[in-house]
């Protein structure tokens, strides 16, 4: 009895042996089911986005595109984006393609990040590290189709060629783009891609539709400004996009003392190269018009009047409120922008350290001439250097002391300081000769020049007359 006792508990427990493996296979293989459910809603690409000083970049932008494809004109690529969350996490549930670019925009902090060509086993993308971006901005304007069937509207795309760094802007705002360094062309285009269709099926040419600027090579923190631009389908297939046409603008280079572009240099319109309209206070002041951009490049409206024949432009470069850098350009004249609609460019200037003039004007009085005055602190003259801002009212037998001034042979100019003597002079059929004295000097490069003291008779008071 036992004996089958022993036997029917052996059975009893093999069988519950049995049950329990079962049970096991089972709870094994559901656990394997979710864990494969789980593993398949997980994002395809995901990683974490960090900004220079190593915080997260929370909001970023996250853009991945299709390869640029290359034709007889550089198509805009496929994209889509997405934003990083509070911990500067971004993810993706699918991929554009087997290999694609990304870009990471971060606008709060001016950052930037771009992989021109990456896959989706690629270690890059999981941790990202911000490098400072590079600044455009630009105002674009456009001239309408003139076929009646497209109206283009003032709607714009624009894009670094063949990248996903596009924004979408509007006829005659600024626009400013986050762009990484490197050698850029910017791409204009209508922004409505029904309005481009369509332009295509009437046969306007890719090349005419999607106009194109070099921007040349920008470094990171580089600020540019460049054109304005109009976006039209009547230029020449070879201008393409290019600066606003019937604008009669001047324009030139500056190049620092070490031979690079000079950014963020002061421009001035020298109109009146003797200052003669100097009629208030005791010397000109620097009236900055614009500055240079990060390629040392600067534009100027063409002056719509001049006091004289000729004209210039004179250059400083500030650093904590002291002049570091001057220049001047070559002289130009009335006649070469006379009836001008483009752009007169002007040959790039090499900047240098400003030199110095110290000098002073002694009174000769005509003894003949009983309406002049032996007094010094009487007679007053004007003393500047031809063709800058640099000009000073003072009394005769003071020293007088130029500074910032452009090195090499200069023109000093001296005429009575008297404004009412000289406007009566310059009306009068007597020539610039008689009333103003002209020396040729040598300004040395961060030096001063200590000039032979000039003299100066006072004009006769009948000229008052």
């Amino acid at each position: 009895m036992r004996k089958k006792f022993s036997l029917l508990m052996g059975l009893v427990s093999a069988f519950a042996l049995s049950i329990v493996a079962c049970s096991n296979d089972k709870v094994a293989g559901t656990v394997t089911d979710t864990g494969n459910t789980i593993a398949e809603e997980r994002p395809l690409i995901s990683g974490v986005v960090h900004r220079v000083d190593g915080t997260p970049a929370a909001d970023a932008m996250v853009r991945m595109a299709r390869m640029a494809v290359y034709d007889t004109v550089l198509h805009i690529p496929e994209q889509v984006e997405v934003y990083t969350d509070s911990d500067g996490v971004y993810a993706f549930d699918s991929v554009i393609s087997d290999t694609f670019q990304l870009a990471v925009i971060d606008t709060s902090a001016a950052e930037i990040f771009f992989l021109p060509r990456t896959t989706l086993e690629s270690k890059a993308l999981d941790s990202i590290k911000l490098a400072k971006a590079a600044v455009v901005n630009f105002v674009l304007y456009f001239e309408d189709v003139e076929d009646s069937a497209v109206s283009v509207g003032g709607h714009f795309r624009t894009c670094l060629s063949g990248t996903p760094f596009c924004e979408d802007m509007f006829a005659s705002d600024t626009t400013f783009m986050l762009i990484p360094a490197g050698d850029w062309d910017l791409e204009f285009f209508p922004g409505d891609s029904m309005t481009v269709a369509r332009m295509q099926s009437l046969g306007f040419a890719d090349s005419l539709i999607f106009r194109n600027w070099n921007l040349n090579k920008i470094k990171a923190g580089d600020t540019v400004t460049p054109g304005p631009f109009v976006w039209s389908t009547t230029t020449e297939v070879d201008t393409l996009i290019k600066e606003a046409e019937n604008v009669a603008r001047i324009s030139g280079k500056v190049l620092c003392k070490n031979g690079n572009p000079c950014a963020d240099v002061e421009v001035m319109l020298i109109k009146d190269i003797y200052g003669f309209n100097f009629v208030e206070g005791d010397s000109m002041v620097f009236d900055v018009q614009t500055t240079t951009d990060s390629l040392g490049r600067w534009w100027l409206p063409v002056p719509d009047s001049l006091p004289g024949d000729s004209f210039r432009f004179e250059f400083r470069k500030m650093q904590d409120d002291l002049v570091t850098q001057v220049g001047v350009s070559r002289y130009l004249t009335k006649k070469e922008i006379e009836g001008l609609k483009d752009t007169l460019k002007v040959k790039e200037v090499s900047l240098s350290k400003p030199s110095a003039l110290e000098s002073g004007v002694n009174l000769v009085i005509d003894r003949d001439d009983t309406t002049q005055s032996n007094n010094c602190m009487v007679n007053s003259v004007v003393v500047g250097i031809k063709g800058t801002s640099h000009f000073v009212r003072d009394a005769t037998c003071n020293p007088i002391m130029l500074s910032d001034l452009p090195i090499g042979n200069q023109k000093v100019v001296l005429y009575s300081g008297i404004p009412k003597a000289v406007d009566a002079l310059r009306k009068s059929d007597m020539p610039m000769s008689f009333y103003v004295t002209l020396t040729t000097v040598s300004l040395p490069e961060g030096n001063i020049q200590r000039q032979q003291w000039m003299t100066y008779t006072p004009p006769n008071q009948n000229i008052f007359k």
